[in-house]
């Protein structure tokens, strides 16, 4: 094997870099290239694959870096690697097996400072066999180790993990210990935290806290609070919902630890007691029944859509001077009202300046009536006409619309018959099935843009027709039509006053 590689990659990795750093990756690249200088072989610079953070023995964890380098060796588009050591490239098996696939007759060649293989020989293919099994067994080894090792530290009634980021409450320094890097063999010295001993101050924050909540003070509220005294999380920062809900309901502010699903005893006194742990809790398994996550799919019309009429986002804010500038302003969202029907009845509110609202229902309905009125105005169909043909199309736009019109009406007489005994549930399957081929063939050959096709389907639709309509079918539209702003008002009491809700015509060539 006299023949060099005309084009090699270099490939690199690192199980665990829990700070991100890529100094020892950068190490491993620059030992591959003294390697690949030393034996002669030409590195592309386009093919330097470099996995970090990234764990071979983890059948589940993904190594971009890695099936990049299969799909280049699979392209053809180098014929040699060079790593650091083979157990940076593989520790299973299988990835041994599937290079040897990838590579067959292609004379690929691997090399590292124990030596060069080629997949192409038999002898080399049996040695690096043996080197994955070794690699295998020896993560085997450790994770069995790693395992024993959390089990022990949870009989003490310490945490599962050693490191990571300080809870808060908890965590004094009490010296520091030598650590060896198991991969690169470097000694550091790392800082002891103790996380079993109080931090008063911290305390006093989270029992006070917990408190507010208890007493009826929202979780908001407490948030501000917090702020407002001066507390901050371990790493600096303000808190935020999020932050101080992680800390409240994990289960060490009660003096547990969870582990696999199981509650243990810790070995340090929690913050609160168990029973005022599980009254949080508690409340917030009623809070998340009370508001369910709505998911990401449309809730409500106008969200998102209709806008507040003085706040605004981006450069524009400074020389904005309210409705009569063309945005980006501000779109509202949805909530639940005051009072005794705060589940039932909801408005539409600006997020930012939280000085407009309107009543949901009312204003839906009010947009929905102009929105259905100007669909079934003579004026607007000829209008939507001629923006058609200047498109083109209209002709087969017309037929679409014919087709999805009758589509509808079949399936409304096939439901009525589903349960007749006559009727052949495989002839009424192609029946609909006929519509939608025509209606795709022709959709095919249509250049209109799907804001007019869309238009034309709904042209002279009735409200009960309207409100049919899927809730994101009609938000579309409405956007499609109308540019809303909220505009301010003085009147109190029931009732929509409407000539606070501006509705700008949108040109249907937007």
């Amino acid at each position: 094997m006299t023949e060099k590689p005309k084009k090699a990659a270099v490939y690199c990795r690192l199980s665990y870099a829990p700070d991100g750093s890529v100094e020892k990756v950068e190490r491993q690249e620059a030992d591959c290239r003294e390697l690949a200088a030393r034996i002669g072989w030409a590195v592309s610079e386009s093919h330097v694959f470099i996995d970090n953070s990234r764990s071979a023995w983890q059948r589940n964890r993904k190594r971009p870096a890695w099936d990049r380098l299969l799909a280049a060796v699979e392209a053809g588009e180098i014929d040699g690697i060079v790593v650091y050591h083979g157990d940076r490239m593989i520790r299973q098996p299988f990835d041994l097996e599937k290079l040897i696939f990838l590579a067959e007759s292609r004379r690929l060649r691997i090399s590292s400072p124990s030596g060069t293989r080629d997949l192409d020989s038999e002898e080399d293919r049996f040695i690096l066999r043996i080197e994955a099994a070794q690699a295998c067994r020896e993560s085997g080894n450790t994770s069995r180790r790693v395992k024993r090792g959390i089990k022990a530290r949870i009989a003490r009634g310490l945490s599962a993990t050693r490191g990571g980021k300080r809870p808060y409450g908890w965590g004094v320094q009490t010296g520091t210990r030598v650590v060896i890097d198991r991969e690169t063999g470097d000694e550091r010295l790392v800082p002891v935290i103790d996380t079993t001993l109080p931090v008063p101050t911290e305390i006093s924050f989270i029992k006070r806290g917990i408190e507010r909540q208890l007493a009826g003070a929202g979780h908001a509220a407490v948030v501000r609070w917090l702020n407002r005294s001066g507390s901050r999380t371990t790493e600096g920062n303000e808190w935020t919902p999020k932050s101080w809900r992680h800390v409240i309901l994990s289960p060490r502010v009660a003096g547990l630890i969870e582990h696999e699903g199981q509650l243990y005893k810790a070995a340090w006194d929690g913050a609160v007691s168990i029973e005022v742990w599980e009254a949080v809790k508690a409340l917030y398994a009623v809070r998340a029944l009370e508001y369910p996550y709505q998911g990401r799919e449309r809730a409500h019309m106008l969200t998102g859509g209709a806008e507040c009429y003085q706040c605004h986002r981006g450069p524009q804010s400074a020389a904005c001077k309210g409705v009569d500038c063309p945005g980006p302003h501000i779109t509202v969202r949805s909530k639940p009202t005051g009072g005794r029907n705060r589940k039932d009845s909801r408005i539409y509110y600006c997020p930012s300046c939280r000085g407009v609202g309107r009543n949901m229902a009312l204003m839906d309905g009010y947009v929905s009536g102009r929105v259905v009125k100007l669909l079934s105005s003579e004026v607007f169909t000829s209008e939507l006409h001629k923006a058609t043909e200047a498109v083109g199309g209209t002709a087969l736009l017309t037929e679409i619309t014919a087709l999805e019109r009758r589509r509808t009406e079949v399936r409304a007489e096939l439901e009525n018959l589903a349960d007749h005994p006559d009727m052949d549930p495989k002839l009424a399957l192609l029946s609909v099935a006929s519509f939608d081929r025509k209606i795709n063939e022709l959709r095919s050959r249509l250049a209109v843009p799907a804001k007019l096709r869309r238009l034309t389907s709904l042209a002279g639709i009735g409200r009960e027709e309207w409100e049919a309509q899927p809730i994101d079918v009609r938000a579309t539209v409405v956007r499609d039509l109308f540019r809303i702003v909220i505009l301010p008002t003085s009147r109190r009491g029931p009732g929509l006053d409407t000539s606070s809700i501006r509705l700008e015509r949108r040109s249907l060539e937007a």
